[in-house]
């Protein structure tokens, strides 16, 4: 005779997955690289980031000083923030151009040059 606890257990264990909690962490993939050039100067990364959301994907870039370190984010839509060290909320600067709104953020005195890098495919699919 099969003990029916067990069973139950296993039956229930085979239902799908639970939904992810709201403020669950998600995967972030870098789906495009660009190094960014004041002249000839490097001076700086915008990475185009991608979360992995249940709702949909949900991108945005994230621009880099040439040591590595957060200047600030972009939206899709064009809308710049300057990360603000010690502080929750960003700095809004407003809706730029991606070549302008970086050059914000890295104090460029003209706009800058952005040269695309060739990811490796497997980054972008993680």
């Amino acid at each position: 005779m099969v003990d029916a606890l067990p069973l139950a257990l296993l039956l229930a264990a085979c239902e799908a997955a639970p939904e992810p909690l709201p403020h669950a962490a998600r995967p972030v993939v870098e789906i495009a690289r660009w190094e960014v050039f004041d002249g000839d100067a490097h001076v700086g990364t915008v990475r185009q980031l991608e979360i992995h959301d249940p709702q949909g994907p949900q991108a945005f870039y994230r621009i880099e000083d040439r040591r590595g370190r957060w200047l600030g984010h972009a939206t899709t839509a064009g809308r710049f923030t300057r990360r603000v060290p010690f502080r929750d909320e960003e700095q809004d600067l407003g809706v730029w151009s991606l070549a302008r709104g970086t050059a914000l953020l890295v104090e460029a005195k003209a706009e800058v040059r952005l040269q695309p890098v060739a990811l490796d495919a497997d980054m972008r699919r993680r």
